[in-house]
């Protein structure tokens, strides 16, 4: 399965400063079988070249240790009246920089639309958030995944 264009189109690329921005809820599975929530932004999700995997550079420790026990994930991200629901499997990890950078298949997508418009949370970008979060560390893991995705296959 690869990743849906409309659901690439919505994590595609880093947020501009002073931009509204969508916060995606992800979703990973502690160690006592409970749901973990955490929210990325698109500076911290990446569609992999291609398509067909998603990349993330996930920092906190709790969803890193999540995501390396269970090896499975759920994203939500919300397009006017849809709610796109992805189950995400845990195909490979690298750490740099104290930062987990995953690379995830599609294991499953809902597009849910019942035809009523719907708000995602969302929060404004600023030069200080591009800082705390080190924009340019998830741009250096997501390089790294591609170079290793683009290792394994062959090119």
């Amino acid at each position: 399965m690869t990743i849906p264009d409309e659901v690439s189109a919505l994590l595609r690329g880093f947020p501009t400063v002073g931009a509204c921005e969508q916060a995606f809820p992800f979703l990973s599975v502690d160690a006592d079988g409970f749901p973990h929530s955490a929210l990325l932004s698109r500076s911290e999700l990446e569609p992999a070249v291609g398509g067909d995997t998603l990349l993330a550079a996930v920092a906190s420790s709790r969803t890193r240790a999540n995501l390396l026990r269970s090896g499975t994930a759920a994203l939500l991200a919300v397009d006017g009246t849809v709610c796109h629901h992805l189950k995400l499997k845990l195909v490979t990890a690298v750490v740099l920089d104290d930062v987990l950078g995953c690379e995830f298949a599609l294991a499953e997508h809902k597009r849910d639309d019942i035809g009523i418009t719907m708000q995602p949370l969302t929060f404004r970008t600023s030069a200080e958030l591009v800082e705390e979060e080190n924009w340019a560390r998830s741009a250096r893991v997501f390089a790294r995944l591609e170079v290793g995705r683009a290792a394994r296959k062959g090119e």
